[in-house]
């Protein structure tokens, strides 16, 4: 009988292969320290992507001013995007006196969905404006609350934006347009597998793959 048989059969296993063994353990250790420094140094790629901000405006304003609601949408970049046309504030030609009238805005998101984590699919802000007659006996309306800050978590990822209305004045028998801004607007996208870690995973395969050829 072959003495390379006589070995298999007594259960002893060649040098060579003990040998390799042990250089594939070596092997490994070596790989998976390279593996934990390419994740501790290797840039993240996550990034925040622009998001489109729709939805509708209404108004209550005081007699003698009406409001004609009009609806929005847009797509930030870099994380502005401005609205000229939120809806109209038409004054009568011969209005009455305001000092503090207060009038109500209130805006209706359709875009992004999720808005404050939730799973409706619009969500309403309302915001007060105080309304005072000028000394050319037209008004001004100026927002108390102008800027609202919203968080919204969806199918897309998580992000947040802040929306803002312009105070305006209106003349007599004239019409204004309300106009706004989005500013801060981003999401996150949900993370995908990224570059770093598919390449650890096949530097980790490499010793494996040289167990196999030796055994």
């Amino acid at each position: 009988m072959e003495p390379a048989l006589l070995r298999i059969r007594s259960g002893r296993v060649p040098v060579s292969n003990r040998r390799g063994k042990v250089l594939v353990k070596r092997t490994f250790l070596l790989w998976a320290f390279i593996l934990a420094v390419i994740l501790a140094f290797a840039p993240d790629r996550a990034h925040a992507d622009e998001i489109t901000v729709a939805g509708s405006t209404a108004s209550t304003p005081p007699a003698g001013i009406t409001f004609a609601a009009n609806s929005f949408s847009g797509t930030t970049s870099g994380g502005f995007a401005a609205f000229s046309n939120l809806g109209w504030y038409a004054l009568s030609t011969s209005p009455g006196v305001y000092n503090g009238d207060v009038v109500n805005l209130v805006v209706t998101f359709a875009l992004p969905s999720g808005i404050s984590g939730g799973a409706a699919s619009t969500f309403v802000a309302n915001l007060f404006g105080n309304v005072n007659t000028t000394a050319q006996g037209g008004v001004t309306i100026a927002f108390t609350n102008p800027t609202q800050n919203f968080a919204f978590s969806n199918a897309s990822g998580n992000g947040s934006f802040s929306f803002t209305v312009n105070s305006l004045s209106v003349n007599p028998g004239g019409t204004t347009a309300l106009s706004g801004y989005v500013s801060s607007g981003s999401v996150t996208p949900v993370p995908e597998p990224s570059n770093k870690l598919l390449l650890g995973a096949g530097l980790l395969l490499i010793p494996f793959v040289r167990l196999r050829r030796l055994s």
